[in-house]
């Protein structure tokens, strides 16, 4: 009996498909791998009614044994590209390049071409390897109807133990003019604001993007300038989502629109919703459930006030969700502040003899229910959320605070840039289908108490030599708390480095 001949072994390898503007029918090949493998491959492209051309791929594969034992062959179902349409006025002359597709090759002798194989009369036979393919810089890409210009990349990248061959996310490149925006609700008076859009500056300089930053204190307004980035072009936007009912409406705009969305912060649970490929935030629930932990782990009986500084915002909510759902000494109480009140009587007003703990979902309501009950009320527990710096330290310090949920206001910021440019370039987009629900990155807070301001005053410790300015600014502060109130004016929320200092 004959011994059946070795199949080839074989290996996944991405492979994008280039095209001109003058196509025949089908493009059959050898697709070559640097890494010493090879498969047959053939281009298809059809005419669409509208003008559009689409093109796919299709590679031949073993399928059942010949009379011989060998393997016979057979052209496989078309792959279609998330990115295979050329617009009907698209450029001609230019190559365009699609999304890059997952074929399998044969880790063997590369296998002939047929040039018969397939196709009708007039076919084009092609047999350009992926070195050759990609030799020349790359001008365009398929897209939606847009070109959008770049450089030549790599074909293949060495990582690890692993090739890789074309970029995962490099269906949809960019470059320097390309715009994306940050768009988000926020008070520019809260400290918290200022270090995600430190962090959202940080992150678009080391990308070398181009990123437009809004703020607005209205959901409508917000809205607004969602529409306007689509208006001008934006590839990709980022956005919170406080308000998702006033949001909702924009957003599906710019879906439609073709551009992609990531969102963060408030509104983890509209997220799907939004059509955002992920959404980056604090854990709002978790928030609520390590903030009802701490007040057991210090004998907190009775009632807590969760208060709540925005009449709108999703994420806030959340947080007294969890807090209701994980605290059982008593009930959670919310009380909603606004700024324009007196909010230390608001909160004063609030505290009866049931209560024993509240909890401030900001900063500066923080400030306010530390003055209003730390010495009135000296059996409360005091908490805040917060990622302010260094007044909330300095509370901590001077027993004006208990506990402190760190929220990370800065990576917030930094990772919703790393976010966006892969939402940007993602081939599996919300209107793909492969995935029901965005994509959950998720940051734990984390518990800031006395002992570790301690910590951070130790002499020598590296906080001290590596920021001394943020140093000699806790200190400020803590003596500014321990004068009393009047000299609260002027507590630097923001220390300025001297780049010359040590």
């Amino acid at each position: 009996m004959n011994a059946r001949p070795q199949r080839p072994r074989t290996f996944n390898l991405l492979v994008g498909l280039a095209i001109g503007l003058v196509i025949g029918s089908v493009t059959t090949g050898v697709v070559w791998a640097t890494v010493g493998g090879s498969a047959e491959v053939r281009v298809a492209a059809r005419v669409l009614d509208d003008g559009r051309v689409e093109v796919g791929l299709q590679q031949r594969t073993p399928a059942a044994d010949g009379a011989d034992g060998s393997a016979a062959r057979e052209w496989g179902a078309i792959e279609r590209p998330d990115l295979r349409f050329v617009p009907a006025d698209a450029e001609r002359g230019r190559w365009l390049y699609s999304s890059p597709l997952m074929i399998e090759a044969s880790a063997l002798d590369a296998p002939a071409v047929d040039d018969d194989a397939g196709g009708d009369a007039g076919d084009v036979v092609d047999t350009t390897t992926v070195e050759e393919s990609q030799a020349n810089p790359i001008t365009g890409s398929i897209t939606d109807g847009t070109v959008v210009t770049t450089e030549a990349t790599e074909s293949v990248v060495s990582v690890g133990p692993f090739q890789i061959i074309g970029l995962p996310t490099g269906g949809r490149p960019f470059d320097d003019e390309t715009l994306f925006c940050v768009i988000t609700h926020g008070n520019p008076g809260d400290f918290f604001w200022y270090q995600v859009y430190s962090g959202v500056a940080d992150a678009s300089v080391w990308n070398h993007i181009n990123v437009r930053a809004e703020m607005y204190e209205v959901g409508t307004d917000q809205a607004a300038g969602i529409d306007g980035c689509v208006a001008d072009g934006a590839a990709a936007i980022a956005t919170t989502l406080a308000d998702s009912e006033a949001l909702l409406p924009a957003l599906e705009r710019a879906s439609e629109a073709g551009v992609r969305l990531l969102t963060f912060n408030s509104g983890s649970d509209q997220a799907t919703a939004a059509g955002s490929v992920a959404h980056v935030a604090l854990d709002e629930s978790e928030v609520g459930r390590i903030a009802a932990a701490e007040f057991t782990k210090r004998d907190t009986s009775g009632d807590l006030l969760c208060i709540v500084h925005e009449p709108t915002n999703r994420g806030l909510e959340q947080r007294c969700d969890s807090l209701e759902e994980s605290y059982d000494g008593g009930d959670v109480i919310r009380l909603r502040v606004d700024a324009s009140d007196d909010v230390p009587a608001t909160i004063a007003a609030a505290v009866t003899d049931e209560v024993g703990g509240a909890i401030a979902l900001n900063a500066n309501t923080a400030y306010a229910m530390s003055t209003a009950l730390s010495e009135a009320h000296p059996d409360v527990v005091l908490s805040a959320v917060s990622a302010d710096f260094p007044r909330p330290m300095a509370l901590l310090a001077t027993e004006g605070l208990d506990f402190v949920l760190w929220s990370h206001a800065l990576e917030q910021g930094y990772h919703a840039i790393t976010a966006l440019l892969f939402a940007h370039g993602t081939p599996f987009s919300p209107d793909v289908g492969l995935f029901a629900e965005a994509t959950q990155i998720t940051i734990h807070p984390s518990v800031i108490t006395k002992e570790s301001v301690d910590r951070l005053r130790e002499q020598g410790n590296e906080f001290g030599q590596t920021l001394p300015a943020w140093h000699t600014a806790l200190e400020r502060a803590i003596e500014s708390e321990l004068a009393g109130p009047q000299d609260q004016e002027g507590i630097p929320e923001v220390p300025v480095e001297d780049p010359d200092a040590g």
